[in-house]
């Protein structure tokens, strides 16, 4: 079975591990393939439903030492069955490696870094393409746009001024959104990849 390990500096490994395995088994095969671990034990922190009858889940360590906690941002509106956190999933701190596991019903998916990352920005609902938002505008870059800026000028567009009389034509989208892409169909069915 091939599954991500999200480093605690935010790189991603896809690496595989035996697909005929116990929960308890599976918590120490995914220990055992960890370089950074937390404190404790390792544990199912969260569940995010991403299509069908698939879910994410994340398992990793909610407590350590400064000095290793976990640089990835988790998606948002994970679930958790023994973390009360009112921040939610994207806002949580945790430490050492974080497992990325995909199941469907009750067998593993294989996933790799890719498929991750399509189902990463589903649940952010996409990503703004927007650098910067209106507050982050420097006061110098506010005082270069004043220069260019005249109140003295006194002169009025006429209607008849050609510049300001073009039209612009839009591209029209033709994507067909419909289409089911290659990381939902992983999901539809229930058997399980070797």
């Amino acid at each position: 079975m091939k599954l991500i390990r999200i480093n605690n500096d935010g790189t991603m490994n896809d690496i595989s591990i035996d697909t005929k395995l116990s929960k308890k088994t599976l918590l120490k095969t995914l220990t055992k393939n960890s370089i950074s671990k937390g404190n404790g034990d390792i544990n199912l922190l969260y569940k995010w439903k991403v299509y069908g009858n698939c879910e994410l889940l994340c398992y990793g360590w909610y407590d350590g030492q400064a000095g290793f906690e976990n640089k990835h941002d988790l998606p948002p509106s994970g679930i958790s069955d023994f973390i009360d956190d009112e921040d939610g999933s994207d806002k949580k701190l945790l430490f050492g490696d974080i497992f990325i596991l995909l199941q469907s019903t009750d067998s593993f998916k294989d996933i790799d870094v890719t498929t991750y990352a399509n189902y990463y920005e589903v649940l952010f609902d996409g990503f703004d393409d927007c650098n910067t938002s209106d507050d982050e505008i420097s006061e110098e870059e506010n005082d270069e746009d004043k220069e260019f800026i005249n109140d003295n000028d006194s002169d009025e567009i006429s209607d008849n001024d050609s510049s300001y009389n073009s039209v612009e034509e839009l591209d029209i989208d033709e994507n067909d959104y419909t289409e089911e892409s290659d990381y939902d169909s992983e999901c539809e069915g229930e058997e399980d990849t070797e």
